[in-house]
């Protein structure tokens, strides 16, 4: 299977992740109307059961970018990928396990009315399957990134190099891992080791199926940081897409959680997860900003080398090209007798002479006609001399 073929098939596939997570958004939407999904999407449900939170506004911008820059050939489209496939893993395998925790004698969710958890945890399942086929395509063909950048090399001259913006994602990164771990560490100084075990697991996870509980996406994204962390500091080709897809998948969740503080005045109830919410959407949005800035600056064109002086008008004049005229095709000449180059005597003999005659009857027929003797006295002549 060639290049191409590979980066339509995993363009194709992210398109399917992302219409799946696009489904459910929009059965909420459809289901309760776009003020109380976005109240959900803010401050959680009130009652009843959602199918969807505000992490599945992140995975559906980080899978939509994912296959419009693999389909488009954009640079940061293998880390994007590879963002895509650890995020869905990380946050759609919990939903299976609800599924298949779930029992009439202790359902999972207790007795919230929603959308029916066999249909979402199928549905999961199939993602988690196209994930899968997606890593198996990324471990074979490890390409992508390097045809991307030898692609924008030839465009524009060379790649311009990124140190301040893998410095700043490896710090932001850096940042934000800190506290990831220092809020689960004090969710289990408050709640105890066993209770932070059982949200980790998913039990009390709240009030959406595909929902996560908080010390379950803290402990993702500590590990998801810390490989982006690594790859930003060591700048290797795929950090620009990686920490492209974490800025896309943190940015919707932190809005969400600011706009529902801002909105019931809680700003400065918990000032840890104000500052890891700024943190998350400030920081992802000057990442997001200075790789765009980085992939425009390398489609630009070349600038001139200064040292090298300019040509002057005579000098483009002179290597102007100069049309070369039509050659007209010359008749070609008739063959040369060599014949009468190799025996002079040949050429006073009339034409239709057999080479074979003798000396006498050459004499006989140059007394009969005078004429032909007295043309034939300067070839005598001739062979005189």
């Amino acid at each position: 299977m060639s290049m191409h073929h590979v980066r339509i098939v995993l363009g194709s596939l992210s398109l399917v992740l992302f219409a799946h997570s696009a489904f459910w958004l929009l059965y909420d939407v459809v289901g309760q109307g776009v003020p109380e999904v976005w109240s959900v999407w803010t401050k959680g449900p009130a009652s009843g059961l959602a199918a969807t939170s505000s992490v599945d506004l992140g995975l559906a911008a980080l899978q939509l970018a994912a296959a419009c820059a693999t389909l488009l050939r954009v640079r940061g489209a293998g880390g994007l990928l590879l963002t895509v496939c650890a995020t869905t893993l990380a946050f759609r395998a919990p939903v299976v396990w609800y599924w298949l925790l779930d029992s009439p004698s202790d359902p999972w969710f207790g007795g919230l009315d929603g959308p029916s958890l066999t249909a979402v945890g199928t549905t999961c399942l199939l993602a988690l399957l196209i994930v899968l086929v997606q890593a198996a395509l990324l471990l074979r063909v490890r390409r992508l990134e390097h045809e991307a950048a030898a692609r924008e090399a030839a465009l524009a001259g060379g790649v311009r190099p990124v140190k301040v913006t893998a410095a700043a994602s490896c710090v932001l990164l850096a940042v934000l891992n800190c506290f990831y771990i220092a809020r689960n560490a004090l969710t289990a100084f408050d709640i105890g080791p066993d209770a932070l075990g059982d949200l980790l697991a998913g039990k009390g996870a709240g009030h959406a199926v595909l929902g996560v509980s908080s010390p379950w996406q803290w402990a993702c994204l500590t590990v998801l940081c810390g490989v982006g962390m690594v790859l930003a500091g060591r700048r290797r080709p795929s950090a620009t897409g990686f920490s492209l897809g974490l800025a896309l998948f943190m940015m919707p969740t932190a809005f969400t959680k600011l706009w529902g503080s801002a909105d019931a005045d809680t700003l400065l109830a918990s000032p840890l997860g104000t500052l890891q919410s700024f943190l998350e959407l400030v920081g992802s949005a000057a990442v997001v900003a200075l790789i765009v800035a980085d992939v425009r600056d390398d489609l630009r064109p070349a600038p001139a080398d200064p040292a090298l002086p300019e040509p002057s008008p005579e000098q483009e004049a002179d290597q102007t090209p100069v049309p070369e005229p039509e050659r007209t095709r010359e008749p070609a000449s008739e063959p040369e007798d060599t014949t009468s180059r190799a025996e002079p005597d040949d050429a006073a003999s009339p034409a239709g002479t057999d080479d074979t005659t003798s000396p006498a009857e050459a004499d006989e027929e140059a007394g009969a006609d005078d004429d032909a003797t007295a043309d034939a006295q300067p070839t005598g002549a001739v062979r005189q001399a």
